[in-house]
């Protein structure tokens, strides 16, 4: 397994773990910030796994 399959599994099991504990009765502040991990972890996974090249953002030129 690659380096950057590791880290995106990682992440993926970061976005699990966080969505456990928004699963229970958690303080509102504390949903907060799990939310923002699960958003972060997220685009993180995305990132590491898609394909080289599929970027379709504009290059600066």
């Amino acid at each position: 397994m690659l380096a950057t399959d590791k880290i995106s599994a990682a992440f993926r099991a970061i976005v699990e773990e966080s969505e456990k504990g928004l699963s229970q009765s958690a303080p509102e502040a504390m949903q907060e910030h799990l939310k923002t991990i699960i958003s972060i972890a997220r685009h993180q996974s995305d990132i590491r796994s898609a394909a080289p090249g599929s970027c379709t953002a504009e290059k600066d030129t």
